[in-house]
């Protein structure tokens, strides 16, 4: 889950000139979050303890440092979250659905963006204290696709932190050059050591510290776009989004 974080007393001002963000397919994933205890849903009446999610990702097969995540927001918007991971960007903006079902081409507005922080470093955790490690490949339908888990290494920050395990199911014969990775630490653990296979990850989901599922996405179909994302000149930033 994200936390917003103001700064009141501290101005946190990065610059950055303007790009623009090329993507060449959406990735449709079928996401379900499972909750420890039920919660109310907006727009249901009665609490429930998982919840099914349709997202759809913009990427760029050739790069993997910013990806788009396109979810409905209501009956006439979408959400639209952005990430940078290299130059450390974020930005959560509602669109209108015909607005962006009709654009090759997205302005992003300087008050949706905010600098990103990893929260590793809140946590006083290290990028050591995690690994990418290769477990036996699994079978899906028949097809081997190489299976990989993401976790802390240290038994002792593990149990004081209560820290889970995300897991990765790669398919080794897509045409798919890098993996994505949606959280901040993972990606730079990535480009610190790209022991993991290169391949298009079919399914993520997230074990607790206790052993409970509690979030899966899967990999439903892909389609070819032209999409571009435009950032503007350099923006003051006084928010921090920590992952």
């Amino acid at each position: 889950m994200k936390v917003l974080i103001i700064l009141f007393s501290l101005t946190f001002t990065i610059g950055y000139s303007q790009k623009l963000y090329d993507f060449d397919y959406i990735m449709e994933y079928d996401a379900m979050i499972f909750y420890e205890k039920p919660v109310k849903i907006r727009n249901q009446r009665y609490k429930v303890s998982k919840q099914n999610v349709k997202r759809y990702y913009l990427i760029n097969s050739k790069q993997n440092e910013y990806y788009a995540i396109i979810s409905e927001e209501d009956s006439l918007n979408y959400k639209l979250v952005f990430q940078d991971h290299k130059r450390k960007l974020f930005s959560n903006a509602v669109i209108l659905k015909s607005e962006l079902n009709d654009a090759d081409l997205i302005n992003m507005n300087c008050r949706d963006i905010r600098g990103l922080l990893n929260p590793l470093h809140l946590n006083r955790l290290k990028k050591e204290d995690f690994d990418h490690i290769k477990l036996k490949d699994t079978l899906i339908n028949n097809k081997s696709f190489f299976h990989y888990k993401y976790s802390c290494n240290n038994s002792k920050k593990r149990k004081r932190k209560k820290i889970g395990t995300f897991y990765f199911i790669i398919d080794k014969s897509s045409n798919f050059d890098l993996p994505l990775f949606r959280n901040l630490d993972q990606y730079e653990k990535w480009i610190l050591n790209e022991m993991i296979p290169m391949g298009l990850i079919k399914e993520i989901y997230y074990i607790d510290y206790y052993g409970k599922l509690r979030y899966t996405e899967k990999l439903i179909d892909f389609i070819k776009t032209g999409k571009k994302i435009y950032m503007p000149k350099s923006c003051g930033l006084t928010e921090i989004i920590i992952e």
